[in-house]
């Protein structure tokens, strides 16, 4: 639900976003297409950033290095030892490169071409930027945007333009005759020195009518521009309504496979195709990285099951020689470390993530309040970063992971707890534990044998993958790998929007129907008075007794920092609803970078776990009893409950256009018309 209001800066995109569904995923015979979730062959996790790769002349992962930790002005330098490598490889030894990592060779044929360039030799330039668009064209632009491998960025200076390209004005349409869009005017946009400014001014080329009614034919008039046009809808799409990636990102594939001079269009034409898609990289959720290996994921490593907890350590110590991974084996460590199964769920582990100072710093407390509900013992922490790990060990009696950050844990951590034979409930870090869950959590689960209970709205039918609880049934492994092949494949994907459509309820992340594996039995949690949200977002809140809460969940909206999108996160900073009489101090001062004070508000997290009362957070002791955080509760609590919500799409929808603006006509009066009004 939050993710509807923080996209709303963008819905005017969304709602000129049209496209035409009446032909597509209808096979020859008839039958409705669906897109599959598995590959037909080869991994299910691509080491698309070549993080694992050996066995060659050149060390990938330390040449990645150069371009993910270095100044751009260093990347030609350091790269040089790397490309003699590449240059002076035989052909066997090559054929292993593409084979190993094809985004490595990629990065290097450009920078070859580039410099080639630079260097006036435009005969070898053009074999290198042949060979290079040749490999671009074997990857959909989702696993190209994905990769940190900065291929496209490569392809965005200005010193090494060829005049003969970006002066030539047909190419760049600048004198079309009598045309449909006045081309001109849509690659002036690109002026602006603010690029944030070129998606603002380009909406009303990019999502007009004629663009909309008239594609075809307006490639005809300016191919560059109308491929201008698809990346910046693809980037919008990736921001927000996902189903409509794919259609956008289409012609731009099929361009680069088809056009001969597709490179050195997207190097050295006015139209800025390489900047633009180069943003849609920084605008990724997530990274081609799992902490886990592909075996761990897929199914038990080894292929035989300890029989019980005593056994597991011992199994532990073999682990690292068969090359399990670290956070594996920290799992597989820590099990003995596992208390008494909880009654009435003796399979059940409480898990979550942690990582960052704003949030490492309310570790111990939040451990504290699981030991004191009878939980600590069962709650294993996956820390990514040292601090947390450091601080883990000490709060947590080593019930601690080590990993990476990245949304994808909040799948792989029940995938492989349930690979074990071991329930999960997943809970971000931003809740607090009013009471213990778990009692709820089998009531709830008994009543339809279900298999997954999740989190939902006071006043909407979207659900939170924020709280979610997972039998350990093979239902559930095949659905949470699914769901994981998916995101992994699909770099741009919100983990939430993923969820639900997989679950085939309220959203969906493919135009296509999804070649889904079963659906786990699931059902949503009481949201009305027992896992309940602040109403921060439309559609949240609560309604009954203080004493009958649960969980609270402060909905942090953190979810996409460091993505470069991160529209929950700073939409609820700027636009939450916080009230006054929360709790003093109500801002909190902070320091720039010229030691100017600035204010914030305080966050709902610093709130309820930076109270002065020890009791809240190492005995039992009711939450509400604290007057600022009884006083944050009931801010939030509702007397009615709206209805008008129910029954509508969670996010915007590409369905959302509603006409306005179309034209009606054959294509000839259309075109005639759009020139008409170009004129």
């Amino acid at each position: 639900m939050q993710r509807r209001l923080a996209y709303l800066s963008l819905a005017p995109l969304l709602l000129a976003l049209s496209l035409d569904l009446s032909c597509k995923g209808i096979a020859d015979n008839g039958r409705q297409e669906t897109v599959p979730i598995f590959p037909s062959e080869g991994p299910l996790f691509p080491d698309y950033d070549c993080l694992k790769t050996e066995g060659t002349s050149i060390n990938w992962r330390a040449w990645l290095d150069v371009f993910v930790h270095g100044s751009p002005h260093t990347w030609s330098t350091k790269s040089s030892p790397y490309l003699i490598a590449f240059m002076d490889a035989e052909p066997e030894e090559f054929y292993r490169f593409q084979k190993q990592c094809p985004m490595g060779v990629i990065t290097a044929e450009i920078m070859l071409y580039v410099s080639a360039i630079a260097q006036g030799d435009h005969e070898v330039s053009a074999g290198w930027g042949d060979a290079a668009r040749e490999m671009l064209s074997r990857f959909p632009l989702r696993i190209l945007v994905g990769t940190q491998w900065p291929n496209f960025v490569l392809l965005t200076g200005e010193n090494t333009r060829i005049p003969e390209i970006a002066e030539d004005r047909q190419r760049n349409c600048l004198d079309v005759e009598n045309p449909a869009i006045d081309w001109p005017s849509f690659l002036k946009v690109f002026d602006d020195e603010d690029k944030e400014e070129w998606f603002v001014q380009s909406i009303r080329y990019v999502w007009s009518w004629q663009m909309r009614q008239l594609t075809n034919l307006l490639y005809k008039e300016c191919p560059l521009g109308v491929l201008t046009a698809h990346v910046i809808a693809a980037f919008t799409c990736a921001a927000t309504e996902s189903t409509c990636f794919a259609d956008q990102a289409k012609p731009i594939e099929d361009w680069i496979q088809s056009d001969p001079d597709a490179l050195a269009s997207i190097a050295h034409s006015r139209w800025p195709l390489g900047v633009l898609i180069n943003h849609i990289s920084r605008g990724t959720r997530h990274r081609f990285a799992l902490d886990f290996n592909e075996e761990e994921l897929a199914s038990l490593p080894g292929g035989a099951e300890p029989k019980n907890l005593t056994s597991w350590g011992q199994w532990s110590a073999s682990l690292q020689e068969q090359g399990a991974s670290q956070a594996y084996r920290d799992l597989i460590g820590l099990l003995p470390h596992l208390g008494n199964g909880l009654l009435g769920a003796p399979t059940l582990v409480y898990v979550t993530m942690i990582y960052g100072r704003s949030f490492n710093r309310h570790l111990r407390r939040f451990c504290g309040r699981a030991r004191a509900l009878g939980l600590g013992k069962r709650l294993v922490l996956f820390t990514l970063d040292d601090e947390a790990y450091s601080l883990c060990m000490k709060e947590n009696g080593h019930r601690c992971m080590r990993g990476t950050p990245s949304i994808l844990n909040k799948f792989t951590m029940p995938l492989v707890f349930a690979r074990l034979g071991l329930d999960t409930m997943w809970i971000d870090l931003d809740v607090f534990l009013m009471k213990d869950p778990t009692p709820y959590l089998v009531e709830h689960a008994s009543h339809g044998d279900y298999e997954i209970l999740i989190s939902g709205s006071f006043e909407s039918d979207c659900i939170c993958n924020g709280l979610v609880y997972f039998k350990a049934t093979q239902v559930v492994c095949d659905w949470l790998l699914g769901v994981l092949v998916w995101m992994y494949d699909h770099p741009y994907e919100h983990d939430q929007k993923t969820f639900s459509a997989f679950l085939d309820y309220t959203e969906q992340v493919s135009n296509l129907p999804l070649d889904l594996p079963p659906l786990p039995r699931w059902s949503t949690l009481e949201a009305v008075n027992q896992f309940v949200t602040p109403d921060t977002y439309e559609g949240n809140g609560w309604s009954g007794n203080l004493e009958d809460i649960v969980i609270y969940h402060f909905l942090n909206g953190e979810s996409d920092t460091g993505s470069g999108l991160d529209q929950s996160g700073s939409w609820m900073r700027e636009y939450g609803h916080f009230e006054d009489d929360w709790a003093p101090p109500q801002e909190r001062t902070r320091y720039d970078g010229q030691n100017a004070p600035t204010t914030t508000k305080v966050t709902l997290m610093d709130l309820f776990y930076m109270q002065p009362d020890d009791d809240l957070y190492f005995t039992d002791k009711a939450p509400y009893e604290s007057p600022a955080i009884r006083s944050a509760l009931l801010a939030a609590r509702k007397e009615t409950r709206r209805t008008d919500l129910f029954g509508r799409p969670c996010g915007p929808m590409t369905d959302m256009h509603d006409g306005a603006g179309d034209r009606t006509g054959s294509a000839e009066e259309l075109l005639a018309q759009a020139k008409q009004e170009t004129g």
